[in-house]
């Protein structure tokens, strides 16, 4: 196995190893650019869940399935190329980490490679809390119409109003007052 930061000299050819990391570059940038493209679509997601539109939601939620198929091809490309260059490294692995890989690579390669995984990690951590807030919206909106339910069906109700004796029941209040006139 190559020592870390040794560049990758037991290609075939030096140009080979080159094409290969600039192969792998390729891919990174358009996860980078599909990644992108979903963090995009989620703004757009929350834009709608604050001011919902079916047809927009719906149109939406098309893009964000075709995104996500695109990004788990490029996933799988990825990773066939990180398997082809630990091969040619002889890197003894089930799982080969770009970081790993990227340390083989001569210094602009390097720097790119380690340039596009920062972007890479800073986008996805901007997704994931795009989903909580989005989650937290939808969380919302399904108590809120919950509580709706709860309130029409215990005014649906075929309770008696009246007790035996002929006194009136006293109401359970089960509603919450969102506005008030007066």
């Amino acid at each position: 196995m190559l020592e870390q930061g040794m560049i990758l000299t037991n290609c075939r050819e030096e140009n080979s190893c080159e094409s290969i990391f600039t192969s792998l570059i390729e891919i990174l940038e358009k996860e980078s650019a599909i990644y992108q493209e979903l963090k995009n679509c989620l703004i757009n997601e929350k834009r709608l869940l604050i001011k919902p539109n079916l047809d927009e939601l719906n149109h939406n939620n098309a893009l964000k399935e075709n995104i996500i198929l695109k990004a788990r091809m490029l996933e799988e490309a990825r990773a066939s190329i990180l398997k082809r260059i630990a091969r040619n490294l002889d890197i003894k692995a089930n799982v080969v980490k770009l970081s790993q890989v990227a340390s083989h690579a001569g210094p602009e390669q390097r720097k790119e490679i380690e340039l596009i995984r920062d972007t890479l990690a800073l986008i996805a951590r901007e997704i994931n809390a795009l989903n909580e807030t989005n989650k937290d919206l939808l969380d919302a909106s399904m108590s809120n119409i919950k509580s709706s339910l709860d309130f029409i069906s215990s005014i649906m109700s075929s309770e008696s109003v009246y007790l035996e004796c002929g006194k009136m029941k006293s109401a359970h209040k089960n509603g919450m007052y969102l506005h008030k006139e007066g």
